[in-house]
């Protein structure tokens, strides 16, 4: 798979192949039905919505209450745009090109960036000790799934601020 984000115009254009499209179909179901969900003991779920007072249970509570729906919205939108997205691209061969503008490219970088937690937080990631793991585990095929989206993510952060990606470049002494 490989797909990319350049400089467009005054926007950005990304070309996915037509398998990470599909992948991002199916990524963003498994999302929607998670948040959709909303059981708090989904680690999907903590992990999209942490708590936001550490040591007082009361005003993490009451500033939930005040975020959740806001955000649970912002992030079904986002998934909504990049199922419009993904609709609108032009098929070039076994490509998707997109030509992205204004904001859109932060909605598409914030959805790479769930979905990859959810898989993190799916797979219990702080736990996994990738030197060990079985090419037949189904955890080492979401991890990849995962390192994937988080280079698609590396891309599109290197076009909208390449500043941001130069310490990956520069060689370490």
């Amino acid at each position: 798979m490989s797909g990319h984000f350049r400089a467009h115009g005054d926007g950005v254009r990304m070309q996915l192949e037509r398998i990470e499209v599909e992948l991002l179909h199916s990524l963003q179901q498994g999302l929607r039905a998670a948040l959709e969900g909303s059981d708090p003991a989904d680690p999907v779920v903590r992990r999209l919505f942490p708590p936001t007072v550490g040591d007082d249970e009361e005003a993490d509570r009451e500033l939930r209450g005040l975020i959740h729906d806001d955000l649970l919205r912002q992030r079904l939108e986002g998934l909504d745009t990049l199922l419009g997205l993904l609709e609108r691209g032009t098929r070039r061969g076994r490509a998707i090109r997109v030509d992205l503008a204004e904001e859109e490219p932060l909605v598409v970088l914030g959805v790479l960036n769930d979905l990859r937690l959810a898989i993190g937080a799916q797979v219990g990631i702080e736990q996994v000790d990738r030197e060990r793991l079985d090419p037949d585990d189904p955890v080492t095929y979401r991890v990849a799934v995962m390192d994937h989206l988080a280079w698609l993510q590396e891309q599109l952060l290197a076009v909208l601020d390449p500043e941001s990606t130069r310490v990956h470049d520069e060689e370490q002494p």
